[in-house]
């Protein structure tokens, strides 16, 4: 565990009152306390104070915990959106209140839908960004495809950014990263990258994640407008 990282939740139940509500709040618990650790039966036992065995009366099998504790972690996801905002600014909170849960609660990103279906709460908030990207002006097959290309691209943003490396965290990780391996370059392709090395540090470059989310905002946008350019066709 890192320095300054929180230690692991211990709680202690009575014998006989152990409950799936229990279980499933000490796995989240330890989640966002421990984000680097399996998630495991021995652990919640642990952290509950009790042995694995006495949590197969109320959850079947891990697969049944996650279920849960993804199922709880997603109802968790609190949307806060201006009604009276534009459809560009609730879009973005849409994405970075995606993000922020997905820091939280990193482990569960792979089993949101492992077993080939998507959980009810996560369907929920797909509607949410339906109903914004209507306002945009999307409606029919290319609001279908929003609604799909969007949730996705945003999941494989947060995916890479939780997945980099601890000396690839900043823009000066990267450039330090460059500097070290452009001498094996040829000549052309090193003057290309020491060509764009000084913007690295102007501030727009320091955030992938809003860079990302603003190339979405300008493809709603410019999908939008071609829909009303068409009369709104939507074939």
């Amino acid at each position: 565990m890192a320095a300054g990282t929180p230690a692991a939740p211990r709680r202690r139940v009575s014998r006989g009152t152990l409950s799936r509500d229990d279980i499933l709040s000490a796995t989240l618990e330890l989640i966002e306390a421990e984000p680097e650790l399996p998630i495991t039966m021995e652990r919640v036992a642990t952290a509950l104070g009790t042995r694995p065995m006495s949590l197969y009366t109320h959850v079947r099998n891990r697969d049944d915990l996650i279920d849960g504790v993804v199922d709880r972690s997603l109802r968790a996801w609190t949307l806060s959106l201006s009604d009276d905002a534009d459809w560009q600014l609730q879009l973005r909170d849409w994405c970075t209140s995606l993000r922020d849960h997905a820091r939280r609660y990193s482990p569960l990103i792979r089993e949101m839908a492992r077993d080939g279906s998507f959980q009810p709460a996560l369907l929920e908030k797909v509607a949410v960004l339906a109903r914004i990207l209507r306002r945009a002006g999307l409606e029919g097959r290319p609001l279908a495809e929003a609604v799909r290309w969007i949730p996705q691209t945003v999941w494989g943003a947060i995916t890479l950014e939780l997945g980099r490396p601890e000396h690839l965290q900043s823009v000066e990780d990267e450039t330090t990263a460059i500097f070290g391996s452009i001498t094996q370059l040829d000549e052309d392709a090193r003057a290309e990258l020491l060509s764009l090395l000084p913007f690295y540090a102007e501030p727009e470059l320091t955030d992938l994640f809003d860079y990302s989310v603003d190339r979405l905002v300008d493809g709603v946008r410019e999908q939008a407008a071609r829909s009303r350019a068409t009369g709104g066709t939507t074939e």
